[in-house]
């Protein structure tokens, strides 16, 4: 039988059941409700560790980043530019980076429109760090493996520009944003952004915006329209790519894009920029230069001066603003002067010239033309040429002569043309040949015309040695030969050293070394260099007064400089120069406000020009200039200082120091033109040989006929070997044939004179 007592409930089982289930259901609930709060518990700690480790990573990276202080004081590479005298950009020297720093105000709103738009949408917005980008470039980066997208904004972007670099790892990304977010606490929006458009790379060596805007469009920032500010915003992703040189259709195809997210984010209507989408790109294949072609040579010049100063590095990358001496004004003027003179000109060749003109009040150059095209022609004439400069080396002689006491005025030599000087008995004659008129001939009337057989006397008289002194003292630098022929301008000088050296006279004797940089600021806008223009005296103002009164009767009438009345009729002073066979040709010339030297010749080689001269187209030069140039400037005479000459009396200028009817006992000297040394045999035995201790020539010296030769006096210096001359005029027939038997018979008595 079933045993049915098993199923049977008492009356007190459901409440007992019901009541463990109940009891079982809170178990549960409470079990649950425990492991959620122990889940939470272990989820809480998990974050706040992953907070530490991360605050701790940052800390970690960003420990040793400099401050932001010195972030801002790092400097990328900026162009250095030179301005003129009157603060006008004429150059700018840059290296492997072209950049040209702007300020906000000189970059077109639509240009910074553009590059937020392509770059950083949210740049407005966010405090230097976009979490949304930063985001999604982190989910792109795990998916492809790598770092494939940055989701850098402007301000992480500048921030590695200027200083954290191009490495592509997370440890750069995280110093990045740190650097960033502490920037945005410092810096305005707009600032930012200035400095990102002034380092960012646009392609073909642009570095900044200024700099792009001038490479592609040859115009400034400001002036960028719609269609350019989008080209220019599209390139920096990937500026070989796009470029629009290389790849117009890529670059169209780049600019469009950005035009329509101008206009998806409402900077521009669609309409416009629909309009602009049609335009064509409108870009140069080249890069526009900067620097103004007229001042190449002045700008060569001062980057040498200022890489001695600064080094290379700095010069070209520094961001230096340098303010120059020079006058675009008349540095314009000068160079028409000259391609109207030499333009026309052919001797078998072009001839080359070169100017320079100096402030003799300071030593600022005014003017320094070293020729006419600097892409075909790197040489600078004006500085680096080193050309005889023939009879315009004959003030230094007769300075030197003043200093030592001789009057010019009373000092009077033979002209008579040739003369013939002894040099020791190893050493052949000296012939030389001029224009003299033949008798007695005063020093200062000899300068007047030029006249080289006076003047080759008076070197030997005066001491080639003090010459080559005085010459220095006065601005040549170049190395000059302590020979009797340095009167005639043997040794070679540049443009601007003849130039300075003039200015020594028209300053009244105070010698300022010539000077092209007034000041230097560095990009703090702070003064560095400013260098000196206090001069130092050379010679005393008396002698420099004498010596120019002199120099201004070259001026006129019969003087050799005197072309330049026609076209400058005011006070003035200058000397012609004509190296031998016409090779080289000169005038050097000043007035109270400026002092200037013209040369002319043949560029390569010295090429005879025929019959041309000092004065026949570096006097006029000269002339056109200073016309052209103190147009409008008041025309002072000059200012004279009184002069006391001494006692002298030279071994070569004869018994009396006036002529008379009887002859001066000077030694007769040639027309002014031509110096030549003769091939001569070895002197006969009764050449007599000067002694370093005859104060006076000999008393068997006989009187000089029309045609003397003259012995080397105390001051001479016997054994010097004598270079071809330089001449500042024509050669006489007469002379050129008495020099020849002069030199071929070697006729010469014991103090006779050359039989013709």
């Amino acid at each position: 039988m079933a045993d049915y007592t098993r199923y049977r409930t008492h009356a007190d089982d459901v409440p007992r059941r019901g009541r463990e289930r109940r009891q079982k259901t809170t178990a549960k609930k409470k079990r649950k409700l425990l492991w959620l709060k122990i889940t939470l518990v272990v989820v809480l700690l998990l974050v706040i560790v992953l907070l530490g480790v991360t605050a701790g990573a940052i800390f970690a990276l960003s420990r040793n980043l400099p401050s932001l202080d010195s972030l801002q004081k790092r400097q990328n590479p900026v162009n250095t530019t030179i301005y003129d005298r009157h603060g006008l950009r004429i150059a700018e020297l840059h290296g492997a980076e072209n950049r040209v720093l702007v300020p906000s105000s000189k970059i077109s709103e639509v240009m910074k429109q553009a590059t937020v738009a392509v770059e950083d949408e949210r740049f407005y917005t966010h405090h230097g760090v976009d979490f949304r980008s930063l985001l999604r470039a982190v989910i792109e980066n795990l998916r492809h493996g790598g770092v494939v997208q940055g989701g850098s904004t402007i301000t992480e972007q500048y921030v590695k520009n200027a200083y954290v670099g191009n490495e592509r790892t997370y440890t750069r990304k995280v110093r990045e944003a740190v650097l960033a977010w502490q920037l945005e606490d410092r810096w305005s929006k707009d600032k930012i952004l200035t400095a990102y458009l002034n380092t960012v790379y646009y392609g073909a060596g642009a570095y900044g915006v200024e700099a792009a805007a001038l490479t592609y469009f040859h115009k400034h920032a400001a002036q960028l329209n719609v269609q350019q500010a989008a080209l220019l915003a599209a390139l920096p992703k990937f500026p070989s790519e796009y470029s629009p040189t290389t790849d117009p259709k890529m670059a169209k195809a780049r600019r469009n894009i950005v035009l329509q997210l101008l206009a998806n984010q409402s900077y521009i209507t669609p309409q416009r920029a629909a309009s602009a989408m049609k335009k064509k790109l409108g870009v140069y294949p080249h890069a526009k230069s900067m620097n103004n072609d007229m001042a190449d040579y002045f700008t060569s010049y001062v980057t040498g001066v200022l890489t001695k100063r600064y080094g290379t590095r700095q010069v070209f990358e520094g961001g230096l603003k340098v303010y120059t001496s020079i006058d675009m004004t008349w540095q314009r003027q000068a160079i028409d002067v000259i391609k109207s003179t030499t333009g026309p000109l052919n001797f078998g060749f072009k001839p080359s010239a070169a100017l320079v003109a100096i402030d003799p009040r300071d030593g600022y150059i005014r003017t320094m033309v070293g020729g006419l095209d600097w892409k075909k022609q790197k040489f600078n004439l004006a500085s680096q040429a080193h050309r005889q400069p023939g009879s315009a080396m004959k003030p230094f002689v007769l300075t030197a002569g003043i200093e030592q006491g001789m009057n010019p005025y009373t000092t009077f030599y033979n002209s008579h043309s040739p003369v013939v000087i002894p040099l020791g008995a190893y050493t052949a004659p000296w012939v030389v040949n001029g224009d003299g008129p033949g008798g007695p001939e005063s020093v200062s009337a000899a300068t007047t015309i030029s006249d080289n057989v006076v003047f080759a006397q008076l070197s030997v008289d005066v001491g080639p040695p003090n010459t080559v002194e005085t010459a220095h003292k006065m601005g040549i630098t170049s190395p000059l030969d302590a020979v009797p022929s340095i009167t005639l301008g043997t040794s070679g000088v540049t443009p601007l050293e003849m130039a300075d050296a003039y200015a020594t006279f028209a300053s009244g004797g105070i010698h300022h070394p010539p000077q092209a940089i007034v000041k230097v600021v560095l990009p703090n806008g702070r003064v560095d260099w400013k260098p000196k223009t206090r001069g130092i005296r050379a010679i005393p103002a008396g002698i420099a007064s004498e010596v120019t009164k002199i120099l201004e009767t070259v001026t006129v009438s019969p003087g050799t400089g005197y072309a330049t009345a026609s076209y400058f009729p005011y006070p003035r002073a200058g000397k012609t120069g004509t190296a031998d066979d016409n090779a080289d040709v000169w005038y050097s010339g000043y007035t109270p406000q400026l002092a200037a030297a013209v040369w002319m010749g043949d560029i390569n080689k010295r090429s005879p020009m025929g019959s041309t001269f000092g004065g026949t187209y570096c006097a006029p030069m000269w002339a056109k200039f200073f016309a052209a140039a103190l147009k409008n400037q008041p025309h002072p005479s000059f200012k004279y200082a009184p002069w006391t000459f001494g006692t002298w009396h030279g071994d070569l200028q004869g018994k009396s120091a006036s002529p008379s009817a009887s002859g001066s006992a000077s030694p007769s000297p040639g027309p002014t033109k031509t110096i030549k040394p003769t091939v001569t045999p070895k002197p006969t035995p009764t050449t007599p040989k000067p002694t370093p201790t005859a104060p006076k020539p000999t008393p068997t010296t006989p009187k000089p006929t029309p045609t003397p030769t003259l012995m080397l006096g105390l001051r001479g210096a016997a054994a010097m070997a004598v270079t071809p001359t330089a001449r500042d005029g024509s050669q006489g027939l007469v002379g050129e044939a008495a020099g020849w038997f002069a030199g071929l018979f070697g006729i010469l008595s014991n103090g006779g004179s050359a039989r013709r």
